[in-house]
This record gives structure tokens, C-alpha cells and sequence, in this order.
């Protein structure tokens, strides 16, 4: 019965030590929670990256046909090339050919 009552302690602190790994490996805070959040922030930074790049090309685009400032001027060319494709306009000596966007087969 002694070293029963010498083993107490010991089974004690393994309950705890247990009980504490245990939250540190599934809890709110845990290295499972923190793998979780790392992975999510890495996804969101690759998000992040892609929408800017299409922000910067937005950005050109509308640079191009702003004429704010002292010494900006219209890319005519783009222009040009935004109304033809926007309001499909064309010269009356040209041949245009439309293709569907999507391949048939």
C-alpha cells in the first residue's frame, strides 16, 4: 500500500502533463490551430498578390485614357482599340471576323 501512495504524485503529474499536451496540440491556441492559420494567411497573401497585379493593370489601363495632369496625353492607339472592341466599330474598308470566345467540339 506504500508504494501505492508513492505513485499518487507521479499519476498525478501525468494527468496533468497529458491534460496540458492535450490542449497544447488541439486547443483554441494550439500547434494544430496555428498550422491551420499559417496555411490560411499564406493562401491570403497569394490572393492578395494577384488581386494588386490586376489593380496595377487596371490602373494602366485607365492611365492611358486619362488626360489629367500638365503633360498627359491619350494613348490614341488604345483608344482606338478599346472602341473597336467595346462599341465594335470598324472602318469601312476593313473585313472583320468574329470568333466565339469558347471552341465548339
Amino acid at each position: 500500500m506504500n508504494a501505492l501512495k508513492r505513485f499518487i504524485p507521479l499519476g498525478g503529474l501525468m494527468v496533468v502533463i497529458a491534460y496540458l499536451g492535450f490542449h497544447a496540440w488541439t486547443g483554441e491556441q494550439g500547434y494544430r490551430n496555428h498550422l491551420r492559420l499559417s496555411a490560411e494567411i499564406a493562401e491570403t497573401r497569394q490572393e492578395l498578390a494577384e488581386i494588386r497585379a490586376v489593380r496595377i493593370a487596371m490602373e494602366d489601363r485607365v492611365a492611358r485614357l486619362d488626360d489629367a495632369g500638365p503633360d498627359a496625353q491619350i494613348d490614341v492607339d488604345y483608344l482606338e482599340e478599346r472602341a473597336r472592341a467595346v462599341l465594335r466599330l470598324a472602318h469601312p474598308d476593313e473585313i472583320v471576323v468574329t470568333l466565339d470566345a469558347a471552341p465548339q467540339g
